[in-house]
């Protein structure tokens, strides 16, 4: 007796052997590019400017860096206010801190 497993897998060679022959090959005439075709000069190098979905990531790069560099001033200037109050918090603690001393050191023990 012949084993199922054999049988599929006969099976299987067989449509494959099928499938494989039925598919003609690419020939080397199909594949070439044509050498005036326009649709291949309009995306070559020549005219790399000239596509509109160049143009839009260009101007979307370049739109991306002026936010960066806003961003960045911004952000820069917002530290050296936050650094700014910090500065002007520690002084003031400390003021009080040395006024507070200097009344209790004036204080009359009871």
């Amino acid at each position: 007796m012949i084993k199922l497993s054999t049988i599929l897998a006969g099976t299987a060679v067989a449509m494959f052997a099928q499938i494989a022959a039925a598919q003609a090959p690419m020939s080397q005439t199909q594949a070439a590019v044509p050498a005036n075709d326009p649709a291949y000069i309009d995306q070559s190098r020549l005219n790399y400017k000239e596509d509109p979905y160049v143009k839009a990531r260009i101007a979307r790069g370049q739109a991306n860096a002026e936010y960066r560099a806003e961003r960045k001033e911004a952000r820069t200037e917002y530290k050296q206010e936050v650094g700014a109050a910090r500065a002007e918090r520690r002084e003031a603690v400390k003021d009080a801190n040395t006024t507070r001393a200097s009344e209790i050191r004036n204080e009359p023990m009871k």
